[in-house]
């Protein structure tokens, strides 16, 4: 690595705050590898032996790499921020509204997004947000349902297969009246546990 980049002993444990801006700003490949290897050296958790004040740094110190910095980068961020409940939301929101490819780890695991995070991110992001939306684990009724008004037969269809996701009565309703006509809802809604009897007999019938 650049003799640029070699750290002091007493920034051991991680970049100063300066410095990893600057990396974050360097478009050239050095830089690039070492912003990303310091990003996911970041003492982010309870258990890496950071202190408040440490994780606190490092959360504003990302703040402003996930507006500054290139793809690989704020990808590297995603994925290390979408295992930790307790993660900003500010920073999981600014994420999760990002293009697929970052925002995907945040949407399909993030236990820092609530309801109306999820509700708006189907609402007015992409087809692949909502898919990644409808993947999630213990969806709501109500964030189920926003999935089901997309009126995207694919997003619907994964949300069905989601057996974890809550489906309300009047959704599952529609849903059974649907699938008269869309061949493509029948088979994951009949092996649902909570298909209740009497919508299944009148998918049968």
């Amino acid at each position: 690595m650049d003799s640029a980049f070699i750290l002091e002993p007493e920034q051991s444990d991680y970049l100063a705050n300066d410095e990893l801006v600057a990396l974050a700003r360097d478009s050239s490949a050095p830089a690039r590898r070492a912003l990303v290897e310091a990003v996911t050296d970041l003492p982010l958790s309870d258990d890496e032996k950071a202190t408040h004040r440490e994780r606190e740094i490092m959360f504003d110190i990302l703040r402003r790499l996930v507006h500054d910095a290139e793809m690989v980068v704020r990808r590297t961020i995603s994925t290390r921020l979408a295992r930790m409940p307790d993660a900003p939301r500010d920073l999981v929101r600014v994420l999760a509204n990002d293009k697929i490819e970052i925002a995907y780890p945040i949407l399909t695991t993030s236990g820092a997004l609530d309801d109306d995070d999820l509700i708006d991110i189907v609402k007015f992001r992409t087809f692949e947000h909502q898919l990644a939306v409808s993947i999630r684990s213990n969806l709501s009724e109500v964030v189920s349902e926003t999935l089901v008004d997309t009126g995207n037969k694919n997003v619907i269809k994964c949300l069905l297969q989601n057996t974890t996701a809550k489906i309300s009565r009047t959704t599952m309703e529609y849903l059974v009246e649907q699938s008269e006509r869309e061949d493509i809802f029948r088979e994951p809604l009949v092996r649902r546990s909570d298909l209740e009897k009497d919508l299944a007999e009148r998918m049968f019938g």
